[in-house]
C-alpha cells in the first residue's frame, strides 16, 4: 500500500535536497573541473559520476566515511541505470500491485460495486510504481517531479476510494464532492509546485505526510469499530501498521552494500509484500459486504 508508506520518500529527499558534504568537496570539484576540461565540456554528469567514485575510493582507501553526493550515496551503475536495486524493486511493488488485483477481481464477487473505483485505483498505482522505476533509474528535474506527483495522486486515489468505500452506496452524491475537492487540491498542489521557482520541498511534505496520516488512522479507527464483526479486518491493520514500520528503514541510513543497495532500496523490498495482504483484506470485505447486501434487499 504504498500510499500508507511513500510519505517517507518526502521525508527523505526534502532532507537531501541541497548540496552533500562531498559535491562540496575540494577535491571532487577539481576532479570534475580537470575531466570536463580534458574530455569534453558537455558531459559533466559522467565526469561527476566518475569523480564521485574516485573520491569515494580515495576515502575508503584512507579508512574515511564514505560521503554523499547531491544528497546520494555513490552507487554503482548498471547500464546507466543510476540506482538499479531501487529501479528493480520499485518494478518488484508495481508487479505486487497487479498480482494482488489480479486476485480480488477473480476471486471478490462478479456485483461488487467498488470493481470499477479498485480498477482505476490499480493503474494510478502502476503508474506510481512506473515513475518511482524512472526517477530511480535517471534523477533529473522532471523525472523527480512525476515520482512525487504520481506519489501525491496515489495519496489523493487511496483517500477518495476510502471515503467511497466506507460512506456507503447511499452516498454517491458526497463521494462525488469529495472526490472532486481532492482532485481539485491535488491539481492545485502541482500547479503550485510547477510554477514555483524553487521546488518547495518542505510544503510537498507536509502536504504528503498529513494526508497519508489521515489514510491510515482513518483504516485503522475503522479496523477496530469493526474488529469483533469483520474477523478480517487484521490484514488492515497490520497493512496499515507494516507501511508505518518501514519508516524505521530510511532512518538506518547508510552507505549502500555493494554499491547498489541502501536504506532506501530496503525500504522498496520491504513494501512489495503489503499490496498482496491489501488486496486480500480488500477480497474479504468485497464477500462480507455482498453478503451483508443480499441479505437486506
Amino acid at each position: 500500500m504504498k500510499r500508507t508508506t511513500t510519505v517517507v520518500l518526502f521525508l527523505v529527499q526534502v532532507l537531501s535536497c541541497s548540496c552533500s558534504s562531498g559535491d562540496r568537496s575540494p577535491e571532487f570539484r577539481l576532479c570534475v573541473d580537470q575531466c570536463t576540461l580534458s574530455k569534453c565540456s558537455s558531459c559533466e554528469e559522467d565526469c561527476g559520476y566518475y569523480c564521485m567514485h574516485q573520491v569515494t575510493r580515495e576515502d575508503v582507501h584512507h579508512n574515511r566515511p564514505v560521503r554523499q553526493f547531491h544528497g546520494k550515496w555513490p552507487f554503482v551503475r548498471l547500464l546507466g541505470v543510476q540506482e538499479p536495486a531501487s529501479v528493480l524493486f520499485s518494478l518488484l511493488n508495481g508487479a505486487a500491485v497487479v498480482v494482488g488485483y489480479h486476485r480480488f477481481s477473480t476471486s471478490s464477487p462478479s456485483d461488487y460495486h467498488l470493481h470499477s473505483v479498485l480498477h482505476v485505483e490499480l493503474l494510478v498505482s502502476v503508474n506510481t510504481w512506473l515513475w518511482s522505476a524512472v526517477f530511480h533509474t535517471r534523477d533529473v528535474g522532471w523525472t523527480e517531479k512525476m515520482d512525487y506527483f504520481s506519489a501525491a495522486l496515489l495519496i489523493v486515489c487511496g483517500l477518495i476510494v476510502q471515503f467511497i468505500r466506507l460512506s456507503g452506496r447511499g452516498a454517491l452524491l458526497w463521494q462525488c464532492l469529495y472526490g472532486a475537492v481532492w482532485m481539485g487540491l491535488f491539481l492545485l498542489h502541482v500547479a503550485y509546485l510547477s510554477m514555483s521557482e524553487r521546488f518547495n520541498y518542505g510544503y510537498n511534505m507536509a502536504v504528503c505526510v498529513i494526508a497519508g496520516t489521515v489514510y491510515a488512522v482513518v483504516w485503522t479507527a475503522w479496523s477496530i469499530k469493526e474488529w469483533r464483526r469483520r474477523h478480517y479486518v487484521w490484514k488492515c491493520v497490520v497493512a496499515v501498521l507494516w507501511g508505518s514500520c518501514t519508516v524505521l528503514l530510511e532512518l538506518l541510513d547508510f552507505p549502500p552494500l555493494l554499491w547498489a543497495v541502501d536504506a532506501h532500496a530496503l525500504w522498496h523490498l520491504s513494501t512489495a509484500p503489503i499490496p498482496l495482504l491489501w488486496y486480500s483484506f480488500l477480497t474479504d470485505d468485497a464477500k462480507y459486504e455482498m453478503t451483508r447486501h443480499k441479505k437486506q434487499v
